[in-house]
């Protein structure tokens, strides 16, 4: 095998296989173009990458793998089984443009170097063995090194011998559309402790005397990286591998791709009706209808088909029509003169679109009395939230993971892109909606100003909140709708294939089915092969890409939204890593007592950790130089009278603390423009401090 790699690398070195002395290696001599001994990685410009059995032959990802449309080529990536999971996860790939803001690396190399674990920080330090550094000329963080997980996967049928597989530490979500290089150093070593050598193609590119168009190709891309470790001091003599790639923008394109929907639909709410409650006594409750159309081809679950069709502008092709019911709670207030202020409420996996005001009970039913809607009533708030995709309401006996479709992964995508435009729609509804004082029955309290003759809400006064899986919608609509001016996701995980190896869901058993399910007995972990094709497919659905996009990188005429992230262990969902990463990725500093460490931990790799103490406002500064609200925050699980389990993913509706805070945080935000986060207090309808 050895032999082998040793020839390929001989060719990567064209007549780079022998000295002027006769010699059949080594380095000495005047040969410059000569093949070093020892450990090389292989970069072979020459094989063809649509063979499964070279695909690992050249570094991956790359702009040498671009097609001229811009999507990725991975036509060789390897699936012996015709697994159908992944088949269909590589078609969504493909039609990325660019690659992934969560990637995973893949160099192989001649024999194998030394051991990795996937839980081995590498920091981000110049003198580190494996480097992702940012080496775009026009990015205000050119050379900006960021942390990076490594490990070296046992061979299996999607992975060669000798592999080594790199991606950011979770929580470090790269800039869209911005060239980047993984960098593997001589100092990473082989299996015997020796340095890894440099192959002669790498020293024709970093002295730019490439041969043949195919190296002249590379040697643009990688002059870039050269430039950049010039001007940090690393000496590009001891790179072993690299691979230069530029990333994409999917929450652009998830903005672009809704807004030709919204411009293009224009959809009403229907059938209004009061809701009686006799337990409800902060608000009234008002019931309707909207039509959605639906984009996704196939039947729900969809365990088959469940992707978009595209038409030649890009936009998606309708396939049908859905009627959701929806749900409105008006407090027991005024309505200030340019309408209620409004609270887009997004329900968690197998909730109902009443779940503002009764969260789903064990019974998978709604159950009692304890959401937002309530907190947000009684400081004069409205809230209104449908029902999403796959919810009992809409799919009759749905599982609470129907969303996630496990048969299907693929389809995954595209339905939180379905429930991203609905969201859209559905605000572009209410904004125009006018309720009649006698849609209301006999629930009063609601009053209309001198003037007004129906209930309606300030377009210029609209947050969103989600839990669990409403959590993660209200991180992706955060992004994408301007209108949205502050959020607080409750509940809230993300970075998909990294989630699914520390959920407690199903036993935490989820990494076996997928081993099951692929084929293979070898021990997997986010940087697989197949996971990295997994995050690739799944970006546009994954919360994690979206969160840096809220406040600290908007977009293009996009407001700065301040954010309020409770979280708490002993999560029925997400674990406290998932927790560290997201709360990473926002940038957010962490505020009040701790409850575990490695939150701050996490933190402190972008000099965020330390607690804050309260109250918390404009604690932070975005690229533009925006002061805002961004904070995360800490607490014990709590269990309701009767309840024998607390659950850390129920403090948005168990803890009085919680929604005094979040009250408080959108009050303070809409009256004044500074969110606002006050010591806690257990009495939420207290006046805020």
């Amino acid at each position: 095998m050895r032999r082998l790699a040793w020839l390929v690398v001989c060719c990567l070195g064209m007549a780079a296989c022998g000295g002027d002395d006769g010699a059949g290696g080594g380095t000495g001599g005047s040969c410059a173009d000569c093949v070093p001994d020892g450990t090389l990685g292989l970069i072979d410009l020459s094989v063809d990458l649509s063979d499964p059995a070279h695909f690992f032959d050249a570094p991956y990802p790359s702009d040498l793998r671009l097609g001229a449309d811009g999507h990725p080529n991975l036509d060789g990536f390897p699936n012996p089984n015709d697994i159908g999971i992944l088949s269909g996860l590589l078609a969504n790939a493909k039609e990325a443009r660019g690659f992934p803001v969560i990637p995973v690396a893949h160099f192989r190399f001649t024999a194998p170097i030394a051991g990795r674990s996937v839980e081995d920080l590498v920091p981000a330090d110049k003198t580190s063995p494996i480097l992702l550094v940012d080496v775009d000329e026009a990015s205000p963080e050119r050379g900006r090194l960021i942390p990076v997980l490594a490990e070296t996967p046992a061979p299996d049928i999607y992975v060669p011998e000798n592999l080594l597989s790199v991606a950011p530490r979770p929580g470090f979500v790269l800039r869209p559309e911005t060239r980047y290089a993984f960098v593997v150093m001589a100092s990473a070593k082989d299996a015997e402790g020796a340095d890894l050598a440099q192959t002669p193609l790498l020293r024709r590119l970093r002295t730019h005397t490439p041969s043949g168009d195919a190296e002249k190709a590379a040697d643009a891309l990688y002059t870039p990286l050269w430039d950049t470790l010039k001007s940090a001091d690393i000496p590009a003599d001891s790179v072993a591998n690299a691979t230069v790639f530029t990333t994409g923008d999917v929450v652009a394109d998830q903005y672009q791709l809704s807004q030709g929907v919204v411009d293009e639909y224009d959809p009403t709410i229907e059938d209004l009706a009061p809701v009686d409650d006799a337990e409800v006594t902060e608000a009234c409750i008002v019931s309707g209808t909207i039509s959605y159309p639906e984009f996704q081809k196939g039947t729900p679950p969809f365990n088959t088909e469940g992707r978009f069709e595209l038409d030649g502008n890009g936009l998606p092709i309708e396939q049908r029509t859905e009627v959701a019911p929806i749900k409105i709670v008006l407090p027991k207030t005024e309505m200030p003169a340019g309408g209620y202020p409004l609270v887009l409420n997004i329900h968690g996996s197998g909730g109902y679109s009443i779940a503002m005001v009764r969260p789903v009970g064990d019974d998978g039913l709604p159950g009692a009395p304890i959401g937002p809607a309530l907190p947000y009533a009684v400081r004069g708030f409205a809230t209104a939230g449908s029902a999403m995709p796959l919810n009992p309401e809409r799919l009759p006996g749905a599982a609470e993971t129907a969303y996630l479709n496990v048969n299907n992964l693929a389809a995954m995508r595209d339905t939180f892109r379905q429930g991203q435009i609905e969201l859209r729609l559905f605000l572009k509804a209410l904004e125009k909606l006018q309720i009649d004082p006698a849609a209301l029955g006999s629930c009063t309290g609601p009053t209309l100003p001198n003037g007004e003759t129906s209930f309606h809400f300030d377009p210029g006064q609209v947050v969103v909140t989600g839990q669990s899986m409403g959590g993660m919608y209200t991180n992706m609509i955060a992004a994408i709708e301007p209108k949205l001016r502050a959020a607080v996701p409750t509940g809230a995980g993300g970075h998909w294939t990294h989630f699914i190896f520390h959920t407690p869901l199903q036993g935490g058993n989820f990494p076996k089915l997928l081993g099951l399910i692929l084929a293979t007995p070898e021990t997997l972990s986010f940087l697989h092969p197949v996971l990295g094709i997994g995050a690739a497919a799944l970006e546009p659905a994954d919360p994690i890409v979206f969160v840096p996009r809220i406040a600290q990188r908007p977009l293009p005429g996009h407001p700065v939204r301040p954010v309020y992230e409770p979280c708490a262990p002993n999560d029925s969902y997400f674990a406290q890593e998932t927790y560290d990463a997201i709360a990473l990725a926002y940038g957010h500093q962490q505020a009040g007592s701790e409850q575990w460490p490695s939150m701050q931990q996490a933190l402190a790799l972008k000099g965020l950790d330390g607690l804050l103490g309260f109250p918390v406002e404009d604690d932070l500064t975005n690229e533009a130089g925006e002061a805002f609200t961004g904070v995360v925050l800490q607490f014990a699980p709590q269990a309701l009278p009767g309840e024998t389990n607390a659950d850390g993913h129920a403090i948005y509706s168990h803890r009085n603390d919680v929604k005094y805070q979040y009250g408080c945080f959108i009050e303070s935000f809409l009256k004044t423009g500074h969110a606002r986060v006050p010591a806690p207090q257990d009495d939420w309808t207290a006046a805020c401090q």
